[in-house]
């Protein structure tokens, strides 16, 4: 082998290394940068779960994203705006009667809620403002429907005995005097409706009839 050819040899040999080095260097940065990349993306992941509704402050079985009060039970509060009657000789006291139904709330709160009323309505009105209000734990759930249940009545002392008559709160000519609105969204409940029921221009021959006014609203517990 002549020495040009030597010199050529080592030429080569030399000029590879750089190379080499350069090689080198890409590999860890780009490992640092793949690092880098994974740690967003874990951390975009971590919060994508937040925002779909994994985390739960109050530990009450419902995601945040799905609760009403992230950090507590949300209460609405139920307030009697008014009662249209017709006009009576003399006063009667009415007892108002409204029950909670979850709907199967896995939240665990209790359907087992009610409230009850007693109410005057004063002789020769047509209109009762009692104002009187309660406050129900609802569901926290904000996609969940809840439902109410509603009767009113009064009792009348006879001779053989006393005579509860039921009044009719509900639209149609049916006899049932107590009834149920379901499927109601809580959160629109939370953030204040005006529920109507409206048993006097139903047309039926029922003798005890009424519309009951309710204003829902926030209430904190």
């Amino acid at each position: 082998m002549s020495k040009d050819s030597k010199a050529n040899e080592m030429s080569s040999s030399d000029a590879s290394k750089p190379s080499q080095l350069v090689s080198g260097a890409d590999f860890f940065v780009g490992l640092v940068i793949g690092i880098i990349l994974a740690s967003l993306f874990f951390s975009l992941v971590a919060d994508m779960s937040r925002n779909k509704g994994l985390v739960d402050s109050d530990a009450d079985g419902v995601p945040d994203s799905h609760d009403l009060l992230p950090k507590g039970d949300a209460g609405v509060k139920f307030t009697i705006a008014t009662i249209e009657h017709a006009e009576y000789n003399e006063s009667i006291t009415v007892n108002l009667s409204i029950t909670y139904d979850g709907n199967g709330d896995p939240s665990g709160n209790s359907d087992n809620q009610w409230c009850n009323f007693t109410i005057t309505i004063e002789a020769n009105t047509s209109t009762t403002s009692p104002g009187d209000s309660c406050t129900f734990i609802t569901s926290d759930w904000t996609i969940l429907g809840v439902g109410f249940g509603y009767s009113m009545d009064h009792e009348v002392e006879e001779d053989d005995g006393i005579l509860r008559n039921h009044w009719d709160l509900f639209s149609g000519t049916s006899d049932d005097t107590a009834g149920y609105n379901s499927s109601m969204d809580a959160f629109l409940l939370y953030s204040g409706q005006t529920i109507v029921l409206d048993g006097l221009d139903d047309g039926d021959s029922h003798q005890w009839n009424a519309r009951l006014t309710l204003v829902t609203s926030p209430d904190e517990l």
